[in-house]
């Protein structure tokens, strides 16, 4: 397992080497980015859909960096048992959380793009215990959130295009009841927005 992971590790980076050496030769060094997408995931086996938005600067061909945000759409309600009374309890459970990503570009033509990101993020996740209809529990903490994924995109026009992908969210927290809450895999539908295109001035 281990030699394939360094192979796969070798040739990303020859992939990326010979992709380096072909965008120096552009003149444009940076440009904004925008992009929006909807990453489908679960809490504790519950399907849940995630609304993110980023916005950064690209280098050449080489990267993008910048800032995002992310929230859930619709609270879902999860069940566990209670340790204390041994019995099951149920929360009413929503997140959000703001990032700072990091787009590491493998391979990119006119139309197609393929790359590696992970995202760094603080946010709260808010867990609200109602009994008869009367909040009886409402706690706020911080999470800390790391997702890395693989991404494909295709830009349609010089102005707007669409993406998809597949990744892990993996949470800082050491606790294992948020753990086993909030980590897991993560699956990536988004629009991209080119502000170069969309005023003119695209390549």
């Amino acid at each position: 397992m281990k030699k394939l992971l360094f192979s796969v590790f070798v040739f990303l980076t020859f992939l990326h080497t010979q992709h380096a050496q072909e965008s120096n030769v552009e003149s444009k060094k940076y440009r904004f980015v925008f992009q929006m997408d909807n990453r489908f995931s679960s809490l504790r086996g519950v399907d849940i859909s995630i609304l993110g938005g980023k916005l950064g600067f690209q280098y050449k061909k080489l990267f993008r960096l910048g800032l995002g945000t992310s929230f859930i759409l619709w609270p879902v309600t999860i069940s566990y048992v209670n340790k204390k009374t041994h019995t099951v309890t149920d929360n009413k459970v929503s997140f959000w959380y703001v990032s700072v990503f990091n787009d590491w570009i493998l391979y990119k033509n006119k139309h197609w793009e393929c790359f590696l990101t992970e995202q760094v993020g603080f946010g709260k996740p808010s867990f609200v215990r109602e009994v008869n209809d009367a909040v009886v529990s409402d706690v706020n903490i911080p999470l800390y959130v790391n997702e890395v994924s693989g991404q494909v995109n295709y830009k349609i026009t010089d102005w707007i295009g669409v993406g998809t992908g597949i990744g892990y969210r993996n949470i800082w927290n050491q606790k294992a009841a948020l753990k086993a809450t909030f980590d897991a895999p993560i699956y990536i539908g988004k629009i991209i927005i080119y502000p170069e295109g969309l005023f003119g001035n695209s390549k």
